[in-house]
């Protein structure tokens, strides 16, 4: 009889584990699924990600299965691939201004964040901020994301928000809005409404801003991304001069990754 592979045996237990469930897992949910010791799975995490079967977010540090093997399953959803091709391309723009960014995705009712950069950064804004869903009509996001969508699909986004009554629809006013995504364009991005919070709590003592572009593909907008930043620790022509240019050129470079792999 051949002996088994035990090493093969532990990746395929894992591979396995991710390919089953319906959301990524971290290092505790997947010890308690395989009963593998940690410092097994973390060797066998390791060579998974080396050999580009597995992918670890940088927001909530959980693991999923990468976007490149469709074919083991089907539950390596869209957004998964997206945060994949984005995440290194937000990891540099930190690099580049320090600053922290997020990624988001419109789900049907908000922006929802399914990668940041934030813990990354030696500035400490909100951190917990994986899974945040924000406001459409407040946030730059929002607004980044409805300034470029289609008459037709903004009306139905904005219907739809004030039929289940949002935070931000009760404050719409359809004249004002419209001027402020005029604005948006004329700009080349979003920013959020003065006073709004990103998150639970972006800083205790800090007032924290943001801008937002959106990343188009084929004339489509397919998620947003997003820089944000104390007021203390910036200059006021700093958004012209370095936020706006890097984050651009970021979102660019993302939707260009994301046509390459015919991922729109």
């Amino acid at each position: 009889m051949s002996k088994k592979i035990r090493s093969l045996e532990r990746g395929l237990l894992v591979v396995e584990s991710l390919n089953k469930t319906l959301k990524p897992l971290n290092l505790q949910q997947l010890h308690d699924i395989t009963k593998l010791d940690k410092a097994t799975l973390l060797r066998v995490l390791v060579t998974l990600e080396e050999s580009g079967w597995v992918y670890r977010n940088m927001g909530d540090k959980c693991y999923r299965l990468t976007y490149q093997i469709h074919e083991l399953g089907e539950h390596i959803q869209s957004h998964d691939a997206l945060v994949q091709i984005a995440a290194p391309v937000l990891a540099e723009l930190q690099q580049e201004v320090v600053w922290p960014s997020d990624l988001a995705i419109y789900n049907g009712d908000c922006m929802e964040i399914v990668e940041t950069s934030r813990r990354r950064s030696p500035m400490v804004i909100n951190r917990e901020i994986m899974g945040f869903e924000a406001d459409m009509l407040l946030s730059a996001m929002g607004r980044a994301y409805l300034a470029w969508s289609s008459e037709e699909e903004r009306k139905k986004i904005v219907d739809r928000l004030r039929r289940i009554k949002t935070e931000g629809s009760a404050r719409y006013d359809a004249i004002s809005f419209a001027r402020e995504l005029d604005l948006v364009l004329e700009r080349g991005y979003a920013v959020r409404e003065e006073g709004l919070w990103g998150g639970v709590l972006d800083s205790e003592f800090e007032e924290v801003s943001a801008i937002a572009v959106p990343i188009i593909v084929m004339g489509e907008v397919q998620a947003c991304v997003n820089l944000v930043w104390l007021n203390s620790l910036s200059q006021p022509g700093d958004i012209e001069s370095v936020f706006y240019p890097k984050l651009a050129y970021a979102a660019d470079k993302i939707a260009g990754l994301l046509k390459a792999n015919q991922m729109y």
